[in-house]
């Protein structure tokens, strides 16, 4: 139903107020389909590993078979339950578009930004995941480790799926439910509402515990220019940017290692 609507279709109705869910709620809706990701990557990953794929495509798999169906039918079954039929009218909110040069002034920021904290806290993740992370496989540790040689078929598999799903789908999806749908409904937490949207956001990343310090620390800025614009296109512009810049340099470093 989304793949029917673009994004500059989406109902502007910021002037109304959403309904507020309660926050135990909120915690199920936010973590939920991350768990139910993290259980198929658990399960089809050992698969996917002996056809030559690094386990990182399973979670990519994952989100597309499992992740972006599942908001998809959240946000459209509870538009049929407000609107009885399905609609997205009262669903998504922070819906307001912004010039263009303000979307590149944010972009160029954040890359900064970004470049500061992911320095920072490279040795932090890398203490946690040798020291709190052991106990799990070396598979589930080590999921972006690089792909196999002279496997050409299975890297452009690959490459595709985490430019395309990883870079576009899934963030695009993942911002409308978790900022248009979601954090709306915890507005009444003000200037808090954004921090609590990104610590859920960031701990339902359980297939990389390691780096859920630093998605937050990452992320949370962003959710507060979003509630203070009223626009979730911040969140979706910064996010598939992020993933994108993430694919190129994954891309970038298994081409420097002169193995395909």
């Amino acid at each position: 139903m989304l793949s029917n609507m673009s994004l500059t279709q989406l109902p502007d109705q910021d002037h109304l107020n959403p309904t507020q869910q309660k926050l135990g709620w909120s915690i199920l809706y936010h973590l939920f389909p991350g768990g139910c990701i993290l259980l198929f990557y658990w399960i089809i990953s050992p698969w996917l590993l002996k056809q030559g794929f690094p386990s990182s495509f399973a979670v990519l798999v994952g989100f597309l078979l499992v992740g972006i169906p599942l908001q998809v039918f959240i946000l459209f079954r509870e538009g049929y339950s407000v609107n009885g039929k399905i609609s997205l009218t009262h669903i998504i909110f922070y819906t307001k578009k912004i010039p263009i040069w303000k979307h590149g002034l944010f972009i160029l920021i954040f890359i900064v930004y970004a470049i500061i904290i992911t320095s920072i806290l490279s040795p932090i993740n890398s203490y946690l995941l040798e020291n709190c992370f052991s106990w799990l496989p070396e598979w589930f540790r080590n999921n972006t480790e690089l792909l196999k040689p002279n496997s050409s078929p299975i890297i452009i598999t690959y490459y595709v799926a985490l430019f395309v799903i990883d870079g576009l789908l899934n963030p695009i999806i993942e911002e409308i439910y978790f900022r248009g749908f979601l954090m709306p409904r915890i507005s009444r937490f003000g200037l808090l509402s954004p921090m609590i949207s990104a610590a859920l956001f960031s701990l339902a990343h359980y297939w990389q515990p390691w780096n859920i310090l630093q998605i937050f620390i990452l992320v949370w800025p962003i959710y507060f220019l979003v509630l203070k614009n009223k626009s979730i296109y911040i969140s979706i512009v910064l996010h598939c940017t992020a993933n994108l810049i993430g694919a190129f340099l994954s891309l970038a470093q298994y081409l420097s290692t002169g193995q395909h």
